[in-house]
């Protein structure tokens, strides 16, 4: 089966035409992919390559290297949890659920500035469902985890839960005054700890340790948690174009990157590298003292945008070592465990950090008063006693 399927952006506001893939799907399932962007569109002045890596802005016909997709188009869609309810909402069939039907049904709800049609220009997407609707949206998305919900009773989750990565629960909504949009993040039937207080907490302590990260908001509704995270591909002249480092790395399915490995890219393609390589060691330092070794490719991005062109994303999903694992994803340098304050001030020399040990030791002294900022949202002492590693990294 053949798929056309037209790609468009929204970053001034309006759609535009960017380019037209073609995905052929085989009788094996596997899939072959070929992109090519529109000539008007590379005539434009304010036209940008969609992955700088992969898909640069020329005339070319560009071939996936494997069977898939050019992974800045499969960056639009959402993981699991979204995935799940994308699947429900339009009732793809088990045999149907191939990334082309998928980005057909996603068309312009997802996340970034990218939409995809078979047709004619894409419409408006939905407007996102109001802050006002929050415990409606918590209820219903534990009553989903736990399968006790039908199609008819679950209408605002499937409109409002649709687009966002991850494997937990979450939905996208806007403000009262209908003028900033978050990420709202709700508690799993399957916690062990008060994730959301939890990673709000994180989220406050990386404020004070300097990284750049979304405003935040925790909040209450129906007894339970919910983190709202601002959304830094929303801003008033449309929307930033994203890609993930597991795009521009091209990592595929197992892999192990380095630290390094990002940095470089930022270097290559980054408007402000210096800036950016900064920030990149900043969140590395943070992630390594706090124990976030959830730090895989997809939670690191690159944005765009006309007037600042590619930049570092802000950091988020910042949580300390819920699942106890140890071991980073992403490797320091040769190794995956925590590296010690002396290595990591190694490691910003090496990268040419401007005052390294001065980052780090802004990073450490935030990290410090973990324990009093989770009290201060009221995580449990049974829960803030399942991350004393964080101490013992900050010994060493």
């Amino acid at each position: 089966m053949i798929h056309r399927i037209g790609v468009w952006e929204r970053s001034s506001g309006d759609h535009r035409l960017v380019g037209e893939m073609i995905c052929e799907i085989a009788e094996n399932g596997r899939t072959r992919t070929a992109f090519r962007y529109e000539h008007d569109y590379l005539k434009r002045n304010d036209a940008f390559a969609l992955d700088p890596v992969s898909l640069p802005l020329t005339s070319d016909s560009f071939l996936t290297e494997r069977p898939d997709m050019f992974g800045v188009f499969e960056d639009s869609l959402p993981d699991d949890w979204g995935r799940n309810l994308l699947v429900r909402k339009h009732q793809i069939p088990r045999h149907e659920q191939n990334l082309p039907n998928l980005l057909l049904a996603l068309g312009s709800t997802g996340l970034g500035a990218l939409s995809f049609t078979d047709h004619a220009k894409p419409q408006q997407p939905p407007s996102d469902i109001s802050t006002l609707h929050l415990s409606t949206l918590v209820e219903t998305a534990e009553q989903y985890e736990r399968g006790e919900i039908r199609d008819s009773d679950i209408s605002l989750l499937l409109s409002a839960g649709s687009s966002p990565g991850g494997a937990r629960p979450k939905a996208v909504v806007f403000d009262e005054d209908r003028t900033i949009h978050y990420l709202a993040k709700f508690p799993s039937t399957r916690d062990q700890v008060d994730v959301v207080k939890i990673e709000a907490a994180t989220m406050n302590l990386a404020v004070k340790a300097g990284l750049v990260v979304p405003d935040t908001q925790l909040v209450q509704c129906s007894g339970k948690s919910v983190l709202l995270v601002q959304r830094f591909d929303v801003i008033p002249s449309g929307r930033r174009h994203m890609v993930s480092f597991q795009t521009l790395l091209k990592a595929h399915g197992y892999y192990q990157h380095r630290y390094p490995d990002l940095l470089a890219v930022v270097r290559k393609y980054s408007q402000d590298p210096l800036d950016d390589s900064e920030r990149l060691y900043r969140q590395m330092v943070f992630n390594a003292v706090m124990g976030n070794t959830d730090d895989h490719l997809k939670n690191f991005w690159m944005v765009y945008d006309g007037e600042h062109g590619w930049r570092l994303s802000p950091a988020f999903d910042l949580i300390p070592d819920v699942g106890r694992r140890g071991e980073h994803v992403l490797f320091f340098d040769h190794g995956a465990y925590y590296p010690g304050r002396s290595s990591l001030e190694y490691l910003g020399k090496r990268w040419g950090v401007r005052n390294a040990a001065g980052i780090v030791d802004q990073v450490f002294d935030a990290v410090a008063g973990w324990r009093e900022a989770f009290k201060s949202l009221g995580v449990l002492d049974k829960d803030i006693l399942r991350f004393r590693g964080i101490d013992s990294h900050l010994q060493k």
